[in-house]
This record gives C-alpha cells, structure tokens and sequence, in this order.
C-alpha cells in the first residue's frame, strides 16, 4: 500500500463547555492524569461524538445533560497516533443540578468551576490549552472552530 492509499487513523473524544451562572467552566480531575480537563471522553468504537458525551457526563458526574452545537474540532497530529476533539456547547448548570453532581470516583477526583482566564497551561495538557482557547472564543462569538496541531 503506498503512503497515499493509506487510511488515517486516530483515537477521538468528545468534551463539553459546562458553565455556571457566574460565567466560570466546569473542570474535572481525572484521578488516572495529572492535570484537568473538560468534562467528557473518549468515543466507543462506532459511537457518535454527542453519545459518547452525553454517555460520559452521566458517567463522570452523573448528570443527563442536553448538548449544544459543535464549537470545536480539532485534529491532533503526533508521533503516538493522531487524536481528534470534539468541543460541544453544554449547558448552564442550575444551582439544583450542580448540587446533583456525584462523582465516579473511579474516575474523577474532584470537579470545580473556573474562569475562563484561570485555565492556564499549569492546570491542563500544555497540548490541550489551544483547544480550549479556541472552544471559549467559539462560544463567545458564535461560530465553531478547525484546528489542527502537532505537539
């Protein structure tokens, strides 16, 4: 097989802008990383990026939210494999819902919301903050974003 007839592989996840009404972003800590992220995960084989969110806001904090539209993809080029995000709108969590939020303690350490200003490379993969950049500007102005990275 020639290097142009050859499929692209790469593992993908689905993560998803949950505010509250302050404006600040819900951020998870993975008990298996060092640093956070947003909530969401990884796609099953042959799942659907919103199913495979919405499976993983049920399971890492328990609640059945809806989805908003798509603010960001982005292809992540590097030497272990190629890796896809998909950033989605979620909702505003009401002061109810955020008292509902019960861990998989399997998985997630501790949630806490942030402004947006405080996500910084310290706290999540240096690899990763341009997407969330991109994912919060996407919000801001209202239309989806494309990147593509290498590390």
């Amino acid at each position: 097989m020639t290097a142009s007839a050859r499929r692209s592989t790469a593992t993908a996840s689905a993560a998803a802008v949950v505010t509250d009404g302050h404006g600040r972003v819900l951020v998870v800590n993975p008990v298996y990383k060092e640093r956070w992220n947003l909530p969401g995960g990884h796609l099953d084989e042959g799942e659907l990026p919103r199913a495979a969110l919405r499976r993983e806001l049920r399971e890492e904090i328990g609640l059945d939210l809806e989805v908003g539209g798509l603010l960001v993809t982005a292809w992540l080029a590097r030497p272990a494999g190629a890796h896809v995000f998909h950033v989605f709108e979620g909702p505003q969590l009401t002061r109810e819902q955020q008292q509902r939020i019960t861990l998989q303690e399997s998985e997630i350490g501790e949630v806490r919301f942030c402004r947006p200003e405080d996500i910084t490379a310290d706290m999540v993969p240096p690899h990763v903050l341009p997407v969330w950049r991109a994912a919060l500007a996407a919000r801001e102005q209202g239309r989806p974003a494309y990147l593509e990275l290498s590390p």
